[in-house]
């Protein structure tokens, strides 16, 4: 990781306690699926090698028009969804 972002972001932000990177938008996309209103969004800002497996994660919970955004250097940075129309 990139010595700006350890030196400025805190580790509990970038670290996961154990080998599952997705643990955190796991649980955040199983929230959404019972407190988002019907269409609702989730917008994550996600570690640019782990973007195709956090929109995959969020199709298997039933999310639509997922989508990856870049940040302004070009990497795969943000990913937003939609909890399905009920």
């Amino acid at each position: 990781m990139e010595a700006h972002v350890l030196d400025h972001e805190p580790h509990i932000a970038l670290f996961v306690p154990d080998d599952d990177p997705l643990c955190f938008y796991r649980l955040i996309a199983d929230y959404g699926t019972e407190h988002l209103a019907s269409g609702g969004g989730l917008f994550f800002e996600v570690n640019r090698a782990f973007s195709e497996e956090v929109e995959q994660l969020l199709a298997g919970k039933d999310y639509t028009d997922i989508r990856t955004e870049k940040d302004i250097y070009g990497n795969n940075r943000y990913v937003c969804a939609r909890r399905k129309a009920l």
